[in-house]
């Protein structure tokens, strides 16, 4: 019931539950060699907890419930769209990648495979905390007014504000943030194209958004609790011109609610 689904509200609610966390992020620390600030595994379930909120008062707690399942959810997926989510995120790390070494930027990390797998998992859960909020409640309503192109670009500003405190917690830098508004705007119109080319399979955004975290872990060289800012700034370029191109070929068609 899009029509019933209020994007104001959802940012409202949103703002209420991850201000308190965002202001004391700084306190949280960050999970050592894995590099996640604390306060990021909190706030990426606000999203979630706005969305189920306001979707149990309004349509009851069985649409809230299929708004959860959805983001894990499979079946309705044709094969091509699974497997283009599954590997759009492991591409833009391969070109990052390859840039990379064209310019004498180093090596990344050595593998772990065991470790990524029980990275994947926890990233799994942490996408679906975000993306039953950001594409499963709000999009939709955004997309419906704005357009896919306006829908991706509204939700990528609190996307990126979201995320500045943990930044500065890991030490980013000023050209670190400017990078991750690029990436915040290519990646959002990334997944609404998947969303939108799957029909509106929310697990399209999920599986997307995990593997961008699990690519992040996997290549990027870092230190201490800091990524190579020159390997961030590479990578979100890359899907910029991933995302332009998406636009400039009219891909970003709406789906009927």
């Amino acid at each position: 019931m899009v029509e019933r689904r209020s994007p104001l509200l959802f940012f409202a609610l949103l703002l209420a539950l991850a201000l308190p966390v965002w202001l004391a992020s700084e306190r949280f620390g960050v999970m050592g060699s894995l590099r996640i600030p604390v306060s990021d595994l909190v706030l990426a379930f606000t999203p979630m907890a706005a969305a189920l909120i306001l979707v149990t008062w309004r349509e009851g707690w069985r649409a809230a419930m299929s708004l959860l399942r959805q983001a894990f959810d499979p079946t309705s997926l044709r094969a091509r769209h699974l497997a283009l989510s599954a590997v759009l995120a492991p591409a833009i790390y391969l070109l990052t990648w390859l840039v990379m070494r064209a310019m004498g930027g180093g090596q990344g990390p050595p593998l772990d495979l065991v470790r990524l797998v029980f990275l994947f998992a926890l990233f799994l859960v942490l996408a679906a905390g975000e993306e039953v909020g950001w594409m499963g409640y709000a999009f939709d309503p955004l997309q419906q007014r704005w357009g896919p192109i306006g829908a991706s670009l509204i939700l990528s500003g609190p996307w990126w504000v979201g995320h500045l405190p943990s930044m500065q917690a890991i030490g980013a830098t000023p050209a670190d943030m400017a990078g991750w508004a690029v990436g915040a705007v290519a990646l959002r119109v990334l997944i609404g194209w998947l969303y939108n080319l799957s029909g509106g399979a929310l697990v399209t955004a999920v599986l997307f958004h995990a593997l961008l975290n699990l690519g992040r872990i996997a290549t990027y060289p870092a230190t201490g609790a800091h990524y190579s800012s020159a390997w961030q700034v590479t990578g979100y370029l890359v899907a910029g011109v991933l995302a332009g191109a998406v636009i400039l070929q009219g891909r970003m068609s709406g789906r009927s609610a």
